[in-house]
């Protein structure tokens, strides 16, 4: 079985971009948050998926990713955990890949 296919259905989110921080693919869990499908989120810049008093701060945060100054990065939000990791292509920066996981309920 393919890596991707495992991948799609898992009960976590996977969300992958270019180096240009467009999307390139993305499981279940994020098609479904977004509510979009996979061929309307593939292209898509990241920025654009946040609101608008936050995109500032968000290109600021991955312009460190593109410098190599960060090279993961770990929150809580929205009752999940998110991570940011970014991954190597031909010795360059080749993008992020951000997973969630839901936090267990109280």
């Amino acid at each position: 079985m393919e890596l991707m296919e495992i991948l799609k259905d898992i009960s976590a989110g996977i969300l992958i971009t270019d180096p240009d921080f467009k999307i390139i693919w993305a499981n279940q869990f994020e098609t479904d948050f977004y509510r979009m499908s996979l061929d309307q989120m593939k292209g898509l810049w990241v920025v654009d998926c946040h609101k608008e008093e936050n995109k500032e701060k968000i290109k600021s945060f991955l312009a460190d990713f593109k410098t190599g100054e960060m090279k993961e990065f770990t929150k809580t939000a929205n009752g999940m955990i998110i991570t940011y990791s970014s991954y190597q292509k031909d010795g360059q920066f080749g993008g992020i890949v951000r997973t969630r996981i839901r936090l267990p309920k109280n």
